[in-house]
């Protein structure tokens, strides 16, 4: 569920997924497979997605 919240609220923001990718040093490969929820996601980049977004992480859950 925590990756459709990003995929949405990226869209939402018109943000592309190569922004955020560089906004969070990682591939935009990475990123994408973040969206998908193939990977567990860390608290220090679930912490510097709430900074993009402008949101608390508690949004997530």
């Amino acid at each position: 569920m925590i990756n459709l919240k990003i995929k949405q609220i990226r869209e939402r923001n018109n943000f592309t997924k190569e922004y955020i990718a560089i906004q969070m040093e990682i591939t935009v490969k990475k990123y994408d497979e973040i969206e998908k929820g193939k990977v567990d996601l860390k608290i220090s980049k679930l912490k510097r997605l709430s900074e993009i977004f402008g949101v608390e992480r508690s949004y997530f859950f």
